[in-house]
């Protein structure tokens, strides 16, 4: 799946929030099936999700939906529902057992199939909320070729990952620090470019948002899901190559480049030593930069395998 850094929600019984929600600027929307819909009403709110998606997808906004989770029953329907072209990624809670994914992505090849979609188009985004799943993690991200990303849980204050592990809210976030690591590192074993993270509970105090934000960063998460629309601009800040970065590895290019000239593959550069592996790691972040709008400028001409 390509990078998304701000995955804002969207209860899926609120058309009226899903169409003002662009204006926020993320870079994709998950609409809402379960646990901001409330239980008598989640029947009628699955055709205002699909409704949604077209609507959304027609704007060119890229739509995830978060579905109920397996053990509810409520799954497979809820997938007839929503798939549909214009459907990025099923998100689907509270996934322990291997069994469980390959049950979605089941229901959803059908699906596809029956919407005159090809297979595969429709991504799994992993939410493993118990500790089940946080320990197996790895074996969930392997069940199928269709899973696409993961959600390493944050430390908040309250949910099903606090209730399911029983640790103790703290700003510093110490608590969940393995947890994350864990997620993080199975979803690269796993061949997960751009791991994404929950974001945080806070709506008021943005200095907290922002220092958990940049924290899931600097671990190696690449995006967050978020709760609410305040939360979007810092998190497309936190997530996005900065001016200094930027400068920096265009200085990367520029001293391999002309290193490269001069016959060589290894050079000093602000203090240290550089050579192709720093030349891929320099080009992917201004890839990135330039896709995000943001300006790089003319790039020197080099390459690595």
């Amino acid at each position: 799946m390509k990078l998304y850094r701000s995955i804002l929600f969207v209860p899926g019984n609120r058309p009226e929030w899903m169409d003002k929600a662009p204006k926020y600027e993320p870079d994709a929307l998950i609409l809402d099936l379960e646990d901001a819909v409330p239980i008598a009403e989640k029947s009628q709110t699955r055709p205002l999700v699909r409704e949604g998606i077209a609507r959304l997808s027609r704007r060119g906004v890229a739509i995830f939906v978060r579905v109920n989770g397996v053990e509810t029953g409520l799954t497979g329907e809820d997938i007839e529902a929503i798939v549909q072209p214009g459907l990025v990624a099923i998100a689907i809670p509270k996934l322990q057992y291997v069994e469980e994914v390959r049950k979605v992505d089941a229901w959803i090849e059908l699906f596809e199939r029956k919407a005159g979609m090809a297979v595969g188009t429709v991504r799994i985004v992993v939410l493993p909320e118990t500790a089940r799943g946080i320990k197996d993690v790895y074996p969930l991200l392997q069940a199928c070729p269709r899973v696409g990303n993961v959600c390493g849980a944050p430390s908040v204050k309250s949910g099903d990952v606090s209730k399911a592990i029983g640790y103790q809210w703290t700003e510093g976030g110490m608590e969940m620090l393995y947890a994350q690591q864990h997620t993080l590192l199975a979803a690269r074993a796993a061949g997960i470019e751009y791991p994404i993270t929950g974001g945080p509970l806070e709506i008021r105090n943005q200095a907290i948002v922002a220092m958990q934000l940049r924290r899931s960063r600097q671990q190696g998460y690449r995006g967050a899901l978020l709760i609410h629309p305040s939360q979007v601009a810092p998190c497309n800040e936190v997530f996005a190559p900065s001016k200094e970065e930027i400068a920096w590895n265009k200085g990367v290019l520029q001293a391999m480049a002309d290193a490269e000239a001069a016959g060589r593959a290894a050079v000093t550069y602000d203090g240290m030593m550089i050579d192709y592996a720093h030349v891929r790691n320099a080009l992917d972040l201004l890839q990135q930069a330039e896709a995000f709008g943001l300006p790089v400028g003319q790039l020197p001409a080099i390459k690595a395998l």
